[in-house]
């Protein structure tokens, strides 16, 4: 079953460039060659490792066309070459392989099983340090409640006099009650109009904004729906908040890893790239910008399709996985764009799909 590798809307698709069987396994070679070695790759050895037999010379003018589709780089004038992020997509795209974790690693990740009855954030303390550990990188996690979901349908069911139920069904595929009050003893057909009405008007957007959008905007409009909109306001002022709640932390585990790898061996970009990490606000951004979608799969941004780590050549993947009524959790692990990803895409879905299992069986 392939994963989804879409990137999700509003993030602009990098265009696949036309190669010939020549340039495709020249290129795919060179991408695994650098992979597995981490050192520019010469033309000799790519000569020797490509599995058509190539002159030195030949290899060399396909690199050069390669050069020229912005395929490859050389980082040095005598250096050999390395992919570019462009490389990376096209690699992924179209060859990539991704492979269950063996043994050792499942034992490592199922440890992270343990402790789903924990509240949000110890557990995804506890799993994020696990990951970065097992699958290398750094692993950043953002517990997420309900209510950073977005509306899919919002239903009102009455449950008794002066009392109502709202059903939120959201975008991470949850479905949340909330016992309300109806001092106005609203209709089982008044209330399914007003559910109908929210849900054609303020699908996409999260509770609190369309609390807000109830409580601040409807009253611009036509006179058309008015008393739709007044009863909706009615209810929004009476829907349980708890204001009191802290913003969930953003979770951070592994960083210090990436201080030893050749792409971050400059002192200065290192403490630069420190600093992006110390930016919760930035991490809790990327985070929310992508849950939605990496809770139906991996969702996989290479380089500058990370719009909040653009400048950096980083690989990242992202998963969001449910934790029953507690809400959910969102991690994304990060490393060079010279990842194993056949071995990180796999492990992570394998493990997210354990987590899943658990939770459906308790």
């Amino acid at each position: 079953m392939p994963y989804s590798y879409g990137i999700p809307e509003g993030i602009p698709l990098m265009a696949h460039p036309h190669l010939n069987p020549r340039g495709e396994s020249v290129l795919r070679t060179l991408i695994e060659t650098y992979l597995e070695e981490g050192e520019p790759v010469g033309s000799r050895l790519l000569a020797k490792r490509n599995p058509e037999a190539l002159s030195s010379a030949t290899i060399r003018n396909v690199l050069s066309d390669l050069e020229d589709e912005s395929m490859v780089a050389q980082p040095h004038t005598s250096a050999g070459r390395i992919p570019t992020e462009r490389a990376y997509r096209y690699y992924v795209d179209r060859w990539l392989d991704t492979m269950l974790p063996d043994p050792d690693v499942e034992g490592r990740l199922s440890v992270t099983l343990d402790g789903l009855d924990l509240d949000p954030e110890s557990w995804a303390r506890h799993a994020s340090r696990t990951l970065a550990e097992v699958m290398g990188g750094v692993c950043v996690a953002l517990p997420l409640p309900f209510t950073q979901s977005r509306l899919v349908r919002l239903e009102f069911v009455p449950v008794g006099p002066g009392r109502l139920v709202a059903v939120w069904v959201g975008s991470l595929g949850e479905v949340e009650h909330r016992l309300m009050e109806n001092p106005w003893n609203h209709s089982e057909t008044v209330l399914t109009e007003l559910g109908n009405y929210a849900t054609e008007q303020f699908a996409g957007l999260t509770l609190v904004e369309m609390r807000s959008r109830l409580l601040n905007a409807l009253k611009v409009g036509a006179l058309e729906g008015e008393s739709i909109r007044l009863r909706l306001q009615e209810l929004a002022a009476r829907w349980p908040v708890n204001p009191g709640a802290a913003d969930p932390p953003v979770l951070v585990s592994g960083l210090g890893r990436l201080g030893g790898l050749p792409e971050f061996e400059d002192v200065a970009r290192f403490r630069d790239l420190v600093g992006a990490f110390e930016e919760h606000g930035r991490l809790a951004r990327l985070l929310n910008a992508f849950a939605s979608r990496a809770s139906e799969d991996v969702q996989l941004l290479l380089g500058t399709e990370n719009p909040y780590f653009e400048a950096w050549p980083l690989a990242t993947a992202v998963r969001t996985v449910a934790l029953g009524p507690a809400g959910f959790v969102t991690f994304a692990l990060m490393g060079p764009l010279r990842m194993d990803y056949g071995r990180v895409m796999g492990g992570l879905r394998w493990w997210s799909r354990q987590v899943q299992n658990r939770q459906e069986r308790s």
